[in-house]
């Protein structure tokens, strides 16, 4: 692995709450333990309103484990993944980030699947993409990531390889740093090789979402923002401050639109406008 990307994995632990816990691997009776330890952690955040007397907006929805390539394979390349889990392993660095998915990253990530889904019907495409939300998906190197979200074709070109071509990533408790980085693997044409990632971040402290999509730059080689919107509630009122966010045909499905009923899909103001709703209901006790 080369030094940048060795820096990437130093700076995305260095970005996650200071409250996330360290772990080194012991065996699998330890695993066993240190999941327990996590899920018993862990569960003030699946009701984050729920106790204002004792905020919990600091806990983290991350922990850390040391684990060797081999014992990695052995307990989380498995056909049925660990539920209610997302991951992010740097094989060089033997360091295996795992996240805890609250309601917040279950709604979005539910909600724009139905959008996108829901775009593709009247396309007759609706059963023509790969979902890889939870999926292991390679991305150089020997590592290992875990999408909240993502769509790809489910037929592929021989010899390529499945993966997703645009890609959600959704933040509660870590800063946009962390999505920014997230974001740059996922686009980066050697590791992710996405064409898009959609970073949601979603606020704690108020009924406040914050949507981006990202795309590779090839000039400057590095990922840059293509449309951002803020979604937020004062009072009765919410409102949008951009809108509709596009998702290009072609970054899915990898290929043109063959005829006109084949369109990009948009994600209108009223679509964004139930998915936070959504989400701000999931927040309340």
């Amino acid at each position: 692995m080369t030094e940048s990307h060795g820096s990437d994995v130093e700076a995305f632990l260095d970005d996650l709450p200071p409250s996330t816990n360290r772990y080194s691997y012991e065996g699998k009776e330890q695993l066993h333990q240190i999941l327990k330890i996590e899920y018993d952690r862990l569960g003030p955040l699946y009701h984050p309103r729920s106790e204002p007397s004792k905020p919990n907006l600091e806990i983290s929805e991350y922990f850390v484990i040391f684990i060797d390539p081999s014992s990695f394979d052995q307990e989380f390349l498995l056909p049925d993944p660990i539920a209610g889990l997302r991951l992010f392993y740097n094989e060089a660095l033997h360091s295996l980030i795992l996240r805890m998915s609250t309601p917040e990253h279950s709604q979005v990530a539910g909600a724009l699947h139905t959008a996108v889904t829901n775009a593709l019907l009247p396309m007759e495409l609706d059963q023509a993409i790969q979902v890889y939300g939870g999926v292991n998906v390679p991305v150089g190197n020997g590592n290992v990531k875990q999408p909240d979200g993502g769509w790809g074709p489910i037929r592929h070109t021989r010899g390529v390889p499945k993966r997703p071509g645009v890609v959600v990533e959704v933040g509660v408790s870590v800063s946009e740093t962390k999505l920014r980085n997230d974001a740059r693997m996922w686009v980066d044409p050697v590791r992710g090789k996405a064409n898009m990632t959609i970073t949601v971040k979603v606020n704690r402290r108020k009924p406040q979402l914050k949507i981006d999509s990202w795309e590779w730059d090839s000039g400057v080689q590095r990922p840059h923002v293509t449309q951002s919107c803020v979604i937020e509630r004062s009072g009765d009122k919410t409102t949008v401050s951009q809108y509709p966010i596009t998702i290009p045909f072609e970054y899915i499905f990898r290929r043109s639109p063959d005829i006109p009923r084949e369109t990009d899909i948009w994600l209108e103001k009223q679509r964004l406008i139930n998915m936070a709703t959504s989400v701000w209901a999931s927040q309340e006790p």
